[in-house]
């Protein structure tokens, strides 16, 4: 829902989301935790705020550096771009996480139980979920049980990758509880323009309740691919694949927050560029599929005679008016992000309508390769995105008639499941463009079929391949006593990626 940000908000990213310079693209933001004596509405602003601010310029765009949508162009950029960040790197992410946005989050829940305030509660507990996932799937075992205690607990041990994920699935359930709620049952008055998603509309956050539980049910598919197909299938649809749909259901229900015009409170991708003009740009295996081609690709390859209807959204053209991209591991400034997710009211995306409908069109095909409603809802995802990126209906690369024959060329199903995984992962890859789910997927699935990054071997990532996890980063290895043992780019795996 493109909900733009409104004047309470503006003052309190005037104080949190300041872009300090720095020999990282971002260092901790000052921000101390939400004060408790504040009122709901004040923090519920800020948390949701910072929480969007801190997944584009740290979740969202290392994920996106891995799986080389971006690339590391100039500065300290280049060092994403093979993987040679030390664990320090790490830090800003990992406290802006905790300290920051779930400490926030977790604010939020106290008071609102006490206020009987429960679409407070049920919201904040969808987005410390969203937030613990993103830890999790990016660190592996991460502190969540014993998390959030401040100075009762300053070295907090970790729980293993399966109890956290057990525990996200937990806390949405309560969310639903919550959120389920008969809004004439309590006193206290329930979100409204203090919310900056969805205006205070509950039964948009249920929707994306389900949707996230699909989402982490369809995560463990290399654990048991039947088991967590037929969980996603049965959290999208009460009562199983062909009961009623309760998951997100057009754009309008998108999870995510829409940043303001003016520096300090601009979106976090467009306060990067404005800051290190041209330090990040995009990477050559997602330009050349926005340019028609194949993943790997030269480069430099001209573009196919049909290329993405939302190339011209998702980049921005050279001055020749090509669109290229810059290959891992080679710093070199060509085609950088585009105006859809590049100005400074662009929205910062945590699960969306697309992902929901490329969610089950998977879930579908580990199910029955051949199931018709798979093809359906590949058809949806894609067509989704092309209506949430495409504003210019003049554009002769988005006409209707591109639409379709981009459909019928890239995205038809074809009873081989590889094939067919294939094409969906990828069209996925590109309509979650600077989201941390195509990173996850390419654990997963293995696709799109990026290629290693060149000088990408090293001791943080000492076989040259794709990242597999983060490496913790280095205030925890050097305060907290509970760190697990050593870590790199590779090892240990993700429960969920042996």
């Amino acid at each position: 829902m493109k909900t733009k940000l409104f004047p309470i908000y503006i003052v309190v990213l005037a104080l949190m989301m300041l872009v300090i310079s720095s020999c990282e693209l971002q260092e901790v933001n000052e921000n101390p935790n939400a004060p408790a004596d504040a009122p709901l509405s004040v923090i519920l602003t800020g948390a949701q705020g910072t929480l969007a601010y801190n997944l584009g310029l740290d979740a969202g765009l290392l994920a996106a550096t891995v799986v080389q949508q971006t690339a590391g162009s100039n500065g300290d950029a280049t060092s994403n771009d093979n993987y040679t960040s030390i664990p320090g790197r790490f830090n800003g992410f990992w406290v802006n996480f905790y300290t920051n946005n779930l400490n926030e989050l977790n604010i939020i829940i106290e008071k609102s139980k006490a206020a009987n305030a429960p679409y407070y509660t049920g919201i904040a507990r969808v987005l410390t979920a969203f937030t613990y996932g993103t830890l999790t799937d990016s660190f592996g075992d991460v502190p969540f049980s014993q998390s959030l205690k401040g100075s009762a607990n300053t070295a907090p041990a970790y729980d293993s990758q399966q109890q956290v994920y057990e525990g996200i699935q937990a806390i949405l359930d309560s969310a639903i509880t919550d959120l389920s709620q008969p809004a004439g049952s309590f006193i206290t008055a329930p979100p409204g323009s203090d919310d900056l998603i969805f205006k205070g509309n509950v039964q948009n956050w249920l929707a994306a309740a389900w949707t996230l539980k699909a989402r982490h049910a369809l995560h463990l598919s290399k654990v048991n691919p039947t088991e967590a197909a037929t969980k996603a299938l049965s959290y999208l649809y009460e009562g199983g694949p062909d009961g009623k749909y309760r998951g997100i259901s057009s754009n309008a229900g998108d999870v995510q927050v829409v940043f303001g015009a003016a520096q300090t409170n601009a979106n976090p991708f467009y306060q990067q560029n404005t800051s290190r003009p041209g330090w990040v740009g995009l990477g050559a295996s997602f330009v050349n599929l926005l340019n028609g081609n194949e993943v790997t690709d030269p480069s430099t390859k001209d573009a196919a005679s049909l290329v993405d209807p939302r190339r011209a959204y998702f980049a921005t053209a050279l001055q020749s008016g090509k669109y290229q991209g810059g290959i891992a591991g080679i710093p070199g400034a060509f085609s950088l992000i585009g105006s859809y997710y590049g100005s400074a009211t662009s929205p910062v995306a945590f699960i969306t309508y697309p992902e929901a409908k490329f969610i089950e069109a998977e879930a579908r095909l580990i199910l029955n390769q051949t199931d018709p409603k798979a093809q359906i809802a590949l058809n949806e995802a894609i067509t989704a995105s092309f209506n949430k990126v495409i504003t210019n209906a003049s554009d002769p690369n988005a006409t209707a008639e591109k639409r379709a024959a981009y459909l019928a060329a890239k995205a038809m199903l074809t009873g081989d499941f590889q094939q067919d995984l294939k094409t969906v992962i990828t069209q996925k890859y590109i309509a979650l463009f600077l989201q941390v789910e195509p990173w996850i997927d390419y654990r997963r699935t293995g696709y799109p079929e990026v290629p290693l990054a060149v000088n990408a071997t090293h001791s943080l990532n000492p076989n040259g391949q794709i990242p597999r996890r983060f490496p913790y980063p280095q205030n925890e290895q050097s305060l907290n006593k509970q760190l697990p043992g050593a870590s790199n780019y590779q090892e240990p795996r993700l429960w969920w990626d042996k």
